[in-house]
């Protein structure tokens, strides 16, 4: 994982003079079915993943099982499961706007206990749209909030560029995000999440270390 933090912040000083920082890119007034569309959120959607933990390989599954219009009020949610060996080990609860894709909260089983965490301020994970009309991409975006359950988490998000990725499922175009997480007692996790437009994440951590890669697409 620390490996990946001196060439990012290269990246960000040598590039941070064009739109580092800009998570503007001309959104506004875009229909968020256009947004669930470029990220691959539709109700009914599974990807199955091979599930790197240390020496083990098992097996893992993404799917949006509804819109959960009662989790939030006045929003519609798209209530996503992730399974690890047919167990559920994360429900998150997302909600696409003109300007990207939000996390509005997550149940998490970690190890024997059941974590919940509602974001009183969405955490943004994908800005819409990545790159503005000359082709520069948004470079860094974070977002601080409160949480209902007590606490502040910040989560910000580092991209490290767009390039072919090697999967069990092929080979896709995506963006390398690093993405940090800072919890509510001020400890920080790192994640290498690979986002490919209109593929969801073709490879993800999740917990840190324990990595996900496609293997049947949606």
């Amino acid at each position: 994982m620390k490996k990946f933090f001196v060439p990012v912040a290269v990246f960000l000083l040598l590039f941070g003079l064009q739109g580092c920082g800009n998570d503007d890119n001309g959104s506004k007034n875009v229909d968020p079915s256009e947004v669930l569309s470029y990220v691959g959120l539709a109700v009914g959607n599974v990807w199955t993943y091979d599930v790197h933990v240390d020496s083990a390989s098992l097996q893992g599954g993404v799917e949006v099982v509804r819109v959960d219009d009662t989790y939030k009020d006045g929003v519609d949610a798209y209530e996503v499961e992730i399974r690890q060996n047919s167990l559920l080990v994360s429900t998150r609860w997302y909600q696409a706007t003109s300007d990207g894709l939000f996390l509005l909260g997550e149940k998490a089983q970690e190890g024997s206990t059941v974590v919940e965490r509602t974001f009183i301020n969405p955490i943004r994970i994908i800005p819409y749209p990545m790159e503005d009309d000359r082709g520069i991409a948004v470079q860094t975006w974070s977002t601080e909030s409160e949480l209902e359950q007590g606490g502040t988490e910040t989560h910000r998000f580092d991209n490290a560029g767009k390039s072919d990725y090697l999967v069990p499922a092929g080979t896709f175009s995506a963006y390398h995000l690093v993405h940090t997480r800072t919890d509510t007692e001020n400890k920080s996790e790192q994640y290498d999440e690979y986002f490919s437009p209109k593929n969801w994440f073709v490879e993800f951590e999740l917990p840190e270390g324990d990595v996900w890669k496609l293997s049947q697409p949606q």
